[in-house]
């Protein structure tokens, strides 16, 4: 029986605490077998995997390592030739990540599937692409383009995007991003003097609902950003908040706008509590006590946008309602009036009615009911992982462009 292909999984940085998505691929691989290529290791105890090739600074300017090198052109027992390398096919997450790869691509003759995720796409066209960290990117975006065999694409916006910038249609493919289901498995809510929700109840038994007069829990998980749309979420919150005043709003992440928003909220006298960057096991915490997830994404000035949000795929899997807006692939997450509520961006009017009306708990359990049912149904990490494979069958069938 022939040992699995390989796969060369290229990640330019391996693994900032926002990118799990990238970890729970490499763990839920069945028919192929992943190794890692990165230039920065990053939470190495968060992100645990071997094997990780790990290359030299001047791999940012160069795109070549000698390990890299090594490593590709090592003999292969099931390889046709003893010059053949040693995988399959790359797989790259994110354009910037791609360009790195395409020297070994080409070399090597292989496949390139590349995965776009959000802030990637923009930068094919954008102004900021110019900037002297982006020049390897600049130079090699279009050949990494001709060369790539299928583009992975995280929302139906994204694949559009590049569609409408001219990548080959037939080339684009979406691919929406699995949770992993047994970690976020829903729970009673945790807090003093509750009861279970009956939403909550994976099960679908009876259980007493938590009192009427209980105030809101709100929580929001994203870097501090600008497309994550913090700012439109604090002036949501206080719109509630003249309403409701013992709501609560719980931040949990870190990036250049916190101070900001730090002042914002102290300047608007809201009770906001500021959780810091968390793992993923903190992130659960928060979601489980939350009843509501905002999720006010937009499109940032520098054109960066969100794709499918993770922790909104997260939230419904644990039955905590999420607010949010139509951008990028939360459409595809959240059905409106059905598994959540949506607004447009920026429209801190609407988020606002929609946390008003989420105070009962009998407006949440439905929304959180049927948000459970849809995650089971539709993002089931092993079953997308399994869809990953077959695109990679499909790349390897196209074959070295």
């Amino acid at each position: 029986m022939s040992p699995p292909p390989r796969v060369a999984v290229f990640s330019t940085n391996f693994l900032p605490a926002s990118q799990t998505f990238v970890h729970d691929q490499l763990r839920h691989h069945r028919r192929y077998v992943p190794e890692v290529f990165c230039w920065r290791r990053q939470h190495p105890e968060r992100f645990p995997f071997a094997p990780v090739h790990r290359a030299r600074p001047l791999y940012g300017l160069t795109a070549h390592d000698a390990a890299f090198h090594r490593r590709f052109t090592a003999h292969s027992t099931t390889a046709p030739t003893r010059t053949a390398a040693p995988f399959a096919l790359i797989h790259a997450h994110f354009a910037t990540g791609a360009t790195y790869a395409l020297p070994y691509a080409r070399t090597h003759r292989l496949p390139l599937v590349v995965s776009f995720h959000g802030y990637d796409v923009p930068l094919l066209w954008n102004r900021r692409r110019f900037h002297p960290p982006f020049w390897p990117f600049l130079l090699r975006a279009r050949p990494m383009l001709e060369t790539m065999a299928l583009g992975l694409c995280a929302s139906d916006e994204l694949r559009e995007l590049l569609a409408s910038h001219g990548v080959p249609a037939a080339k684009l493919r979406t691919h929406r991003l699995g949770i992993d289901l047994e970690r976020w498995k829903p729970s009673p809510r945790s807090g003093a003097a509750e009861s279970p929700n009956s939403f909550a109840n994976p099960t679908g038994s009876t259980e007493p609902s938590e009192p009427t007069d209980t105030p809101l829990r709100v929580a929001m998980v994203g870097r501090f950003v600008p497309k994550k749309g913090h700012h439109d979420a604090l002036d949501a919150f206080a719109r509630h908040r003249r309403r409701h005043p013992r709501s609560t709003l719980v931040l949990v992440g870190a990036g250049p706008l916190r101070r900001s928003l730090e002042q914002r909220a102290h300047a608007s006298g809201l009770d906001v509590t500021f959780r810091g960057e968390l793992p993923w096991t903190g992130v659960r915490q928060v979601l489980r006590r939350a009843h509501v997830l905002l999720a006010p994404s937009r499109v940032a000035p520098d054109g960066d946008r969100d794709s499918g949000l993770m922790v909104a795929k997260e939230a419904s899997a644990l039955g905590t309602v999420v607010v949010g807006t139509r951008h990028g692939g939360i459409p595809s997450i959240v059905d409106h009036e059905r598994t959540g509520l949506l607004a447009s961006e920026g429209d801190v009017v609407t988020l606002a009615a929609h946390l008003d009306r989420l105070t009962r708990p009998a407006a949440r359990a439905p929304l959180a009911a049927a948000a459970i049912a849809k995650m089971r149904a539709e993002y089931s990490l092993p079953e997308r992982v399994a869809e990953l494979e077959a695109l990679y069958d499909e790349a390897r069938r196209i074959g070295p462009g």
